[in-house]
């Protein structure tokens, strides 16, 4: 029951962060905050590094959880069944490529996640109360980099789907 609670604030409060800031601040260039946003920055500066906090720890658990599944796809399904095709002469050239593929998109995902994470903590560490333009900036470059992971996630998605595709198509041909 605690764990279900905890998820679900965890949930709404991201959702909050994700849908609600980015329009919040949207209108305003980096170098043009106005006066009226940096009040409201400093002003609730202790609620906004608390969200960022409890964001931080949902995303190193989310982190965790799609880096062992992605781990484990690879390891444990298609590097073996690939193995196993070229052991019977019968390897598939696209699941290969779908392999090396999202070898490269696990290792940029981990990549993309530790810059990510490294802005998120830096962006923590600001003082929103003195620095609000500061923080402001850092916030921007931080959700530009929580983008670029979520174009990791659905292109590591994209492959997974498309390697079960892929063997569809060699069991197909197996059973002809």
């Amino acid at each position: 029951m605690k764990t279900n609670v905890a998820k679900i604030t965890t949930f709404a409060l991201a959702l909050f962060v994700l849908l609600f800031a980015p329009s919040a601040f949207a209108e305003e260039s980096s170098s043009q905050l106005s006066s009226k946003k940096r009040d409201q920055i400093s002003e609730n500066c202790g609620s906004i590094r608390q969200s960022l906090k409890l964001l931080q720890r949902s995303d190193a658990r989310t982190r965790t959880y799609y880096g062992a599944i992605y781990e484990t796809a690879l390891s444990k399904y298609i590097t073996p069944l690939n193995l196993r095709l070229v052991k019977n002469d019968l390897s598939s050239v696209a699941l290969i490529n779908l392999q090396t593929a999202l070898a490269t998109s696990r290792s940029n995902f981990s990549a993309d996640y530790i810059d990510y994470s490294k802005s998120l903590e830096e962006l923590i560490a600001i003082d929103c109360r003195l620095e609000p333009e500061t923080f402001y900036n850092k916030l921007v470059s931080t959700r530009e980099k929580r983008e670029v992971l979520q174009d990791d996630v659905k292109t590591i998605s994209t492959l997974l789907t498309n390697s079960v595709k892929s063997v569809e198509i060699i069991k197909e041909n197996l059973d002809d």
